[in-house]
């Protein structure tokens, strides 16, 4: 009567009908009898067994609905998988060890796209917080941050540490993530003096390409001419010897070897010897257990073929596992590339890898000068899979304090203080990697598929 004065029940609507559905099922229960004799014991039976099956299918239903909404997968099966997430985006948002939160500014109705890419960054870690705020609706959290248009507008926030980014796009927020959770700015430093690839040449074989990956990546590069410095400058985090020309002096070797034993870290890039030789530094890589091959790597696999690429152009897809090389599942393309490997011995205090595998058509030739048709033979080439790429750790050597004490054994057995020399620091772990090609990185081949991630990592 109330509805159809035009009238409004209190409470709302659907209290009402609740209990109105209540007392219908305490009305039944407590006249079972006199239903069950009013519609007949086996109409009954049938629909409670009916009853029974709906209601056990609506209970699986919910349950998977329960589950799918907190365990989300996704496939992504457009071509080049653009709407998915870089494998170093996964790697930096996996590896957060503090609590991040993003406040995301937005328009309600202009939200979507920065949910489904947010959501996908939640995906990958619980460190990971988000919150969305219209700012037209919410305009004191708005003031909060002193944020005004235009939107969106992104705070990205550790602990003290607080990034304000103006767009959503995935390289933006990847970068605000590392530089509230880097506690310094750390420094590539590249070789020169010996024709190593320059960073600041834009051409096709130019690393300029790689110098804008590591800045966007909050890296500092800078150039080291070892001959002239002696030693590597403390503030290089990793020192890159990206192909020289000319094989390096011994003078600027021992800078590198130097740092690597002292827990310092490594890439060293050589090309195959078609007219120069590089004995020195193929010297110091076998001293890290790396062996590197006189010979250029021919791949008839056909699928770089698809990519323009020649037969010596190699392609990979086989990746041994390692922290460099989780969870990666892209092509990276080489050209004109040498065998890397890990050694077939041991070298007392490195362990060492390979990192990245041809497939099974193809072959390490040893007849560099590359004339007429190019066939396996059995007798001097080494059929594939052939590693392109090894990696090393090097145990760093203890101070010289640390090491004047280890020569004494004795004294700490007679003053009982062997359990103080156990807790002593241990020498900190250089690592190198090796790769036999220098054009994976150039600015030619960098933006293939999974190149500039391989870098990168």
């Amino acid at each position: 009567a109330w509805t159809r004065a035009g009238q409004t029940l209190p409470g709302g609507l659907r209290p009402w009908l609740i209990a109105a559905a209540a007392l219908v099922l305490v009305h039944l229960i407590l006249r079972w009898e006199d239903a069950t004799r009013g519609l007949g014991r086996r109409q009954v039976k049938y629909g409670a067994n009916t009853f029974v099956l709906v209601t056990v299918v609506l209970a699986i239903l919910g349950g998977a609905n329960y589950l799918i909404s907190r365990h989300t997968k996704r496939f992504d099966l457009t071509e080049g998988q653009r709407h998915s997430l870089s494998d170093q985006t996964k790697k930096v948002v996996r590896g957060l060890e503090d609590e991040v939160t993003i406040t995301y500014f937005q328009r309600e109705r202009e939200m979507t796209r920065g949910r489904d890419r947010l959501r996908e960054y939640q995906t990958l870690s619980d460190k990971l917080k988000v919150e969305y705020v219209d700012p037209l609706q919410k305009p004191a959290r708005a003031q909060a941050f002193d944020v005004k248009g235009p939107w969106p507008i992104l705070i990205v926030q550790r602990g003290d540490q607080r990034e304000r980014i103006s767009n959503d796009s995935e390289q933006d927020i990847t970068n605000a993530q590392n530089q509230v959770t880097r506690e310094g700015r750390k420094t590539v430093c590249v070789a020169e003096g010996q024709g190593e690839r320059s960073t600041e040449d834009s051409g096709e074989r130019g690393f300029s390409g790689v110098k804008s990956a590591l800045a966007t990546s909050l890296y500092e590069v800078q150039g080291l001419f070892l001959l002239r410095e002696k030693t590597v400058p403390a503030e290089c985090t990793v020192v890159v010897v990206a192909g020289p020309e000319k094989d390096l002096a011994p003078e600027a070797l021992s800078p590198i070897r130097e740092f690597v034993r002292g827990g310092g870290k490594a890439l060293i890039m050589v090309e195959p010897e078609f007219e120069e030789s590089f004995p020195n530094l193929v010297s110091l890589l076998d001293e890290w257990n790396i062996q590197v091959g006189n010979d250029v790597v021919v791949d008839i696999s056909g699928v770089g073929q698809i990519f323009g690429a020649s037969e010596l152009a190699p392609l990979v897809m086989d990746y041994p596992s390692h922290a460099i090389t989780k969870d990666f599942r892209v092509m990276t393309l080489f050209a004109g590339a040498r065998s890397v490997q890990a050694g077939e011995g041991t070298v007392e205090g490195v362990t060492a890898q390979d990192l990245a595998r041809t497939s099974a058509q193809s072959w390490a030739e040893t007849r560099l000068a590359l004339e007429g048709a190019l066939e396996f033979e059995e007798e001097s080439d080494r059929l594939g899979p052939v590693s392109l790429a090894a990696v090393a750790t090097v145990a760093g050597e203890p101070p010289a304090s640390e090491a004047s004490e280890a020569e004494a054994p004795d004294s700490a057995e007679d003053t009982g203080d062997g359990d103080e020399a156990e807790d002593q620091p241990k020498a900190p772990e250089g690592r190198v990697v090796a790769v036999g090609d220098v054009d994976f990185a150039s600015n030619q081949l960098l933006g293939f598929q999974g190149n500039q991630d391989f870098f990168l990592n």
